[in-house]
């Protein structure tokens, strides 16, 4: 199969299925840098950067766009600061903003079992 018809299988695929935590573990990270940026006039930023989305980061987040009723959505942004030879950046991760799964049992019943408030 040539590199062509590869790429454009590729964009038909199924959506992926609920993926476990192992693997969200094992993916590359959505990940930039920030460095300081010179200020040329008053509106202009304080850092600039890059960021390296990886596909899986990207279909969660059309995913989301698309079940969503208005025109955007909310994604998680993490920061870290770093230092190397050509000084001082943050390293700042993108991904999809997490949403968990419905509990089996709720706090209060949880709660309610342990202490058994009723009988007493």
């Amino acid at each position: 199969m040539s590199k062509r018809k590869r790429r454009l299988s590729r964009q038909f695929e199924p959506e992926e299925k609920q993926v476990c935590m192992d693997d969200q573990i094992r993916r590359k990270r959505s990940l930039g840098v920030l460095r300081p940026h010179q200020k040329t006039k008053p509106r202009s930023p304080d850092a600039t950067g890059k960021v390296n989305f990886q596909r899986h980061t990207l279909r969660a987040i059309c995913k989301q766009l698309a079940e969503a009723s208005s025109d955007e959505v909310v994604c998680n942004i993490a920061g870290w600061r770093n230092t190397d030879h050509q000084g001082a950046y943050i390293t700042v991760e993108i991904s999809p903003r997490f949403i968990p799964r419905e509990q089996r049992t709720s706090k209060s019943s949880f709660f309610d079992d342990i202490f058994d408030t009723e009988t007493e």
